[in-house]
């Protein structure tokens, strides 16, 4: 990522400082430095040997902005993965048990606020666990070269069968440009602040008609509008 903000020399940074959502923004951008530094300081000497900040400093670039986070289907969860299973469970187990009953007493009037509660369960626990996310982490190469659109409908599952990472596209991920068309994937609803600080760039923010980037070093010019289109979304 280029144009993330921790590459950004300070004149370039100065430009955020206009609002007060900028401002924001560089203090998250100076302590993830202050966290990264602290974390590879408490390394022991051998780990040090093996590796440079500026080596530490590049994986950690690498994880906050190619990894995928979330629920992989056959691999746990993370938090909410025990939920999950409880649910998948429940649905099927609360659809026989009315099998059951309607079997035995058609009426089934006595049974129908539990049976109504248990086939609710399901929905709710859903609804915990997307609340306590997921700690599962992926890198997934080649996958993530994909540009990320939002809206993509792209999803990454384990596959057991063949034991890796399926990615299933949509008709979202497909984004014609004149002649040509490339396949997007969707990142996940990313703010402002965290696509200019891990990733570098701002969603429909195209860099058309600036220079070559050969000429332009420090990529100023790049820079400068990405700091321009934050300020303007987030005055």
């Amino acid at each position: 990522a280029p144009d993330a903000l921790r590459h950004w020399t300070s004149s370039q940074k100065y430009l955020l400082e206009k609002s007060e959502k900028g401002q924001k923004l560089l203090e998250v951008e100076s302590k993830q430095q202050e966290d990264w530094r602290r974390k590879y300081d408490s390394l022991g000497a051998s780990e040090k040997g093996k590796m440079t900040y500026e080596n530490f400093e590049w994986a950690m670039e690498t994880v906050h902005s190619r990894a995928f986070r979330g629920d992989f289907g056959a691999l746990d969860g993370g938090e909410g993965g025990p939920l999950r299973k409880i649910a998948s469970l429940l649905l099927p187990l609360s659809a026989l048990a009315f099998g059951i009953i309607y079997a035995t007493d058609p009426s089934v009037d006595q049974y129908f606020v539990p049976l109504s509660i248990v086939a609710a369960t399901p929905v709710v626990l859903t609804i915990i666990a997307d609340q306590k996310g997921s700690k599962e982490a992926v890198l997934l190469p080649l996958i993530d070269s994909a540009n990320h659109l939002q809206e993509a409908d792209s999803v990454i599952e384990y596959d057991p069968a063949v034991d890796g990472f399926v990615l299933s596209l949509g008709k979202k991920c497909l984004v014609k440009e004149g002649d040509r068309a490339q396949v997007c994937i969707s990142y996940g609803v990313r703010k402002d602040s965290e696509l200019l600080l891990n990733y570098g760039f701002l969603r429909g923010v195209t860099m058309e008609g600036l220079g070559n980037d050969a000429g332009d070093e420090n990529r100023d010019e790049i820079r400068q509008r990405l700091s321009e289109q934050f300020l303007i979304r987030n005055p």
